[in-house]
Formats: structure tokens, C-alpha cells, sequence
């Protein structure tokens, strides 16, 4: 049931330059950055409805700063060319509303306003603000409202929890003293598949998060594990050891039938959709060591990926569908998180320090989290799709198997 883990030393100025066109590419929706300067918002009313908007202002100024759309500035002094282009915005509290307020800085048009009343939780709000903007002036959607599920030590068990994606709002979803593990969601958010033992076997569960139900759909004998959906939410990948050792399986969620993927005496594991459907990348030591393998949903037009390193595992492929990321086992035992093409031809370690491993991808394509022991034990961290700007989301715990949300609405 363990997922594979590899190694591979690969870092060279070619490279970098390869992760930085690719990062341009990714992050280029029309000219770079936009200059947003962001005023400090003003409120009426009282103390605490004060409070609040300052709070609201922290929030939307991290989550605009993380979402790589922007470069921030408080004010247009700061500015070195004054020609040059960008956005105002502006927030205007008068109790129990808050205005937002976007302008051009040339022309001080109006781009978009809109005014909201100030209730519920507070991250929350300020989030749906964020992506707001996010989507108002890039076209894209935002990940602040997004989340992260994951499994995390308790006492002899492992049970599963969902935060934040900027490391808040701790929410317990398993509480049963058991093994729950490789938690991933659905397409449309409402719903998580994990494994989790059963007597005596590791079955696969289907956890509802609106309703609370759970049930399972997959308890073969031996073990159910590392699922993951179809991007159309109708089939799972899976890997079952049913018949032996362990293969992957398509599921369909519908009408329950089963069809088996690959024939080996080797190890397959750890199956993810490409984000079309198409393909499947997995693990498999048929090669002698573990390595990370392509192949059609229909076993088919089987072809290796990784040839750097000799132990390859966890692919996690981008939701743009250009890349994968991996764990890659180096010359000094450490896990390190790779990125690369899905041709296998540009591989770029992009984390160093400590053991790395479980990379997942923000659905926006731009973000990665991860789970690392650099500080002492594994806990959640995320970074910039090429390594930069790694941040520790948690505390005082000990973490497994992140995966990242879709957009949630």
C-alpha cells in the first residue's frame, strides 16, 4: 500500500531556464504581472466591525500576493515608471457593508464595483472577495477558497483532515481510531474517496461532505488503495491486489463494473487521470526499480516518463496537463519533488532540504503542496509550481498524502 518514492540528482542552468519558460508560459495571460496597489481600506461604524475590515484587508492582500497574478504595492510612489499600467483597489466599509472598488490607475475609470454585507466567517468572506478580483481582472479563477485534504497521525491511527488553503480552519472529517489513507476529491468538491481498513483488508471509502454519508464501493480481498477520479467524476483509478500482486483497475462508479488495466508480475500502483482522461500515469517496478510509466485508459500504448534516477514515484499530473510532478529518491536517501514534462525530457528538482514527498497540484496549475520533514517531522508546506516561495502551512502535526481541491464553489 505504500506509494512508491524516488530519487534523481538533476539541476543545471538549462533547466532552470526550462522551469522559468515554463513558469512565464504558465503565468503569461497577456503581459506578466499586474501592478495592483492596494489602499488601505476605510471603515465607519464600530470598533468591532473596524476590526473586521482590517482583518478582511489582511486576508485578500495575502491571498492576491500568493496567487502569482499580481505584483502589490501599497502606494503609487512605489512605482518607479508612473507610466506604467495598473489597478487600484480600494475598500470602503460603512457597517454592516464593505464596497470593493477596482480602477484603472491611468484613466481612474471604474473597472468593477461591488458591495457586500459583512457576515459569516470572516476568511471566508474575505477569500470569495479574492477570487473576485482574481477572476475580474485575469480571467482566471482563484484558489483562496480552495482546500486541502490529507491524512495526519493520531495516536496509533491516521485519520483524515481538511484545511484551508492557507494552512486555517482545521477540520477533523474521520474520527474512528483507523488507518485512513490516499484521500482525493471529486471533480466537483462534494465528495472524498480514501482507503481505510476494514477487519482485514484496506477497502475503499466514499465520504460525502455535504451529507456526511459514507459508504463503501470497493472491498476486494487484499487491498483497495491510492484512488482517483476520472475528471468527468463517472470512473475511478484504483489499485487492487485481489489477484496477487498489485494492479490498476478503472472503475466505473455507475454501473460497478471493473476493468483491469495492467497484467504483470511486477508492482503497479498509483494510478492519476491526465486531466482530458485519456491517460493514466502510474508507478510500476517492471523495470527492476520504480519508475513512472504512461499508458492509454485502456492499458494500452504503454511508455516510460522518468530514466533519471532509479527510484520514481507519486506522479501528480498538472491540471493543464504539460506536466508532472513527482518524488525522486537522490544518491543520499532524501526524497526530492521533480517536475517535468510529460515527455520525460526536462526533469528540474525543485525542492533540497529534507525529505520531500505526496506533491499535489492547485487546480489554478500555479501552486503545489507538499508534505516535508525539513523541521523535524512531515508536515504540510506548498510552493510556486518551480520550487520558489516554500511556506509551512501547519503545526504540530504529522501529515500524509495531501491532495489539493478543485475549485469549490
Amino acid at each position: 500500500m505504500k506509494k512508491f518514492i524516488f530519487t534523481l540528482i538533476f539541476i543545471s542552468v538549462s533547466k532552470i531556464l526550462f522551469a522559468q519558460e515554463v513558469f512565464l508560459r504558465l503565468t503569461d495571460y497577456g503581459g506578466g504581472k499586474i501592478n495592483l496597489f492596494m489602499e488601505t481600506f476605510k471603515a465607519e461604524g464600530s470598533s468591532t466591525f473596524k476590526k473586521n475590515i482590517e482583518i478582511i484587508e489582511g486576508i485578500i492582500k495575502y491571498d492576491l500576493d500568493y496567487s502569482l497574478y499580481f505584483d502589490i504595492y501599497s502606494d503609487t510612489s512605489s512605482l518607479q515608471n508612473p507610466d506604467k499600467s495598473g489597478v487600484v483597489l480600494q475598500g470602503i466599509g460603512n457597517e454592516p457593508n464593505l464596497e470593493i472598488i477596482l480602477k484603472d490607475l491611468k484613466s481612474k475609470e471604474k473597472i468593477v464595483a461591488f458591495n457586500l454585507e459583512v457576515k459569516g466567517e470572516l476568511r471566508s468572506f474575505a477569500h470569495k472577495i479574492s477570487d473576485n478580483i482574481i477572476e475580474t481582472l485575469t480571467g482566471e479563477k482563484g484558489i483562496a477558497s480552495t482546500k486541502i485534504v490529507f491524512s495526519y497521525k493520531k495516536g496509533p491511527a491516521k485519520e483524515l483532515g481538511l484545511i484551508d488553503y492557507d494552512g486555517y480552519n482545521f477540520i477533523p472529517l474521520t474520527v474512528n481510531g483507523s488507518l485512513n489513507l490516499f484521500p482525493t476529491w471529486e471533480p466537483s468538491g462534494g465528495r472524498i474517496l480514501y482507503s481505510s481498513y476494514d477487519v482485514d483488508r484496506l477497502v475503499l471509502n466514499l465520504l460525502d461532505l455535504n451529507t456526511k454519508s459514507l459508504r463503501t464501493i470497493s472491498s476486494y480481498k487484499g487491498l483497495n488503495y491510492a484512488p482517483d477520479w476520472s475528471p468527468d467524476g463517472t470512473k475511478v483509478a484504483l489499485t487492487l491486489s485481489k489477484d496477487g500482486n498489485a494492479e490498476i483497475y478503472i472503475l466505473d462508479l455507475e454501473n460497478k463494473k471493473l476493468n483491469r488495466l495492467t497484467y504483470t508480475s511486477s508492482v503497479d500502483c498509483s494510478p492519476v487521470f491526465s486531466p482530458n482522461g485519456r491517460e493514466i500515469a502510474f508507478v510500476s517496478d517492471r523495470s527492476g526499480t520504480p519508475q513512472i510509466y504512461i499508458m492509454d485508459i485502456y492499458g494500452g500504448n504503454l511508455r516510460r516518463l522518468t530514466y533519471h534516477g532509479n527510484y520514481n514515484t507519486s506522479p501528480s499530473w498538472s491540471p493543464r496537463g504539460d506536466l508532472i510532478a513527482y518524488v525522486s529518491r537522490q544518491s543520499d536517501y532524501s526524497q526530492q519533488i521533480f517536475i517535468t514534462d510529460i515527455n520525460g525530457f526536462q526533469p528540474v528538482q525543485v525542492t533540497f532540504e529534507g525529505n520531500n514527498e505526496d506533491p499535489s497540484w492547485s487546480p489554478d496549475g500555479l501552486h503545489i503542496v507538499f508534505t516535508s520533514n525539513r523541521t523535524g517531522q512531515y508536515e504540510l508546506w506548498t510552493m510556486n509550481w518551480d520550487g520558489t516561495r516554500q511556506r509551512k502551512l501547519t503545526n504540530g502535526f504529522t501529515i500524509f498524502s495531501p491532495e489539493w481541491s478543485p475549485f469549490l464553489k
